[in-house]
């Protein structure tokens, strides 16, 4: 259970509802603006979040974009890799990988999460996408 983002970049961004909240909570600790921009529901309605044409969306996700770059931008330096590497990138794998039977250590994790994001708005933002809150 939790929030499906359906995106051009990676077909699927999966994050459980203990994510979602992390999210918002590392956000707002951080001084970004929330992350889940078009999510007006809060839960697996099928809400849409237009990106690429000049709407008030994809102001939002540039001004989250902006914001990540100022405050953590090693974090978005990692979301440009991914951007650059796409294609040889499965998201699942990348952010569960199964090395020693043991996953990621929480930081790393939320490390890899956030630039996945970064890389998934600032996409949609320069190349246009529709994101699906499922």
């Amino acid at each position: 259970m939790g929030l499906d983002v359906g995106n051009d970049l990676f077909g699927n961004f999966h994050v459980n509802w203990a994510g979602t909240r992390w999210f918002g909570t590392w956000c707002r600790d951080e001084g970004l603006p929330d992350p889940f921009i078009g999510w007006a529901s809060g839960d697996n309605s099928g809400d849409q979040c237009v990106l690429g044409r000049d709407n008030v969306n994809t102001g939002l996700a540039r001004v989250w974009c902006r914001a990540l770059e100022k405050k953590h931008p090693a974090i978005a330096e990692l979301g440009g890799e991914l951007i650059a590497n796409q294609r040889m990138i499965d998201l699942h794998d990348y952010l569960y990988p199964k090395s020693r039977g043991r996953g990621l250590a929480e930081k790393e994790w939320s490390r890899r999460a956030l630039a996945a994001w970064y890389a998934i708005l600032k996409n949609g933002v320069e190349h246009g996408d529709t994101l699906e809150y499922g």
